[in-house]
């Protein structure tokens, strides 16, 4: 029987060129945007995005593409965008996102931690690299538990607790280009 398709992939992989600026940038986001790490959703900040320059984003995507074997091409810089979020339990977003996969970096990750259905939640590194699909379910749960173990948060409150925030960058790529790394994840 065929394994099915990894939900998320820890690459292993951390930007390093690219890392200094990722304290100040999670810095900037409690500043400017203090509602912009709420619980159950991920929210992107727009505010915090005009602090990062094209020459930032562009050399970002390069270090990936070159972390990971990849063209740079596929990590469009049209798709890249700077979110924020608290916990958030089981879910997925595969009708928000139809046809991308997301390749995020890890800015902050507090003591939270992405997981699958099955998996206990380690924390990420600063610059960390994980592939995820959001047509599959995930969650991102405090560090040792499983999605299973966090409850809901009805209220959607902004978390304001370092320790329960998440913020990361993202490249959204067409499925097509990611497929086969899922499925040997």
């Amino acid at each position: 029987m065929a394994k099915p398709p990894a939900t998320l992939v820890r690459t292993g992989q951390c930007v390093e060129r690219c890392a200094a600026r990722l304290p100040e940038l999670y810095r900037l986001a409690r500043e400017l945007c203090p509602d912009g790490f709420p619980a159950e959703e991920t929210r992107a900040l727009e505010a915090l995005r005009e602090h990062v320059s094209l020459a930032y984003a562009s050399a970002l995507r390069e270090e990936i593409a070159e972390k990971l074997a990849l063209d740079p091409g596929v990590l469009s810089l049209d798709l890249f965008s700077i979110h924020g979020c608290g916990p958030v339990s089981l879910h997925d977003d595969k009708f928000r996102y139809p046809g991308v996969y997301f390749v995020l970096v890890v800015a902050h990750s507090g003591q939270l931690g992405l997981v699958d259905q099955r998996s206990r939640a380690e924390r990420h590194r600063v610059g960390e690299i994980v592939l995820l699909d959001p047509h599959r379910k995930h969650a991102l749960v405090p560090e040792g538990h499983r999605a299973r173990e966090h409850p809901y948060e009805r209220t959607h409150s902004p978390v304001l607790v370092a320790e329960d925030q998440f913020l990361f960058l993202d490249f959204d790529v067409k499925r097509s280009l990611l497929r086969a790394r899922f499925r040997a994840g």
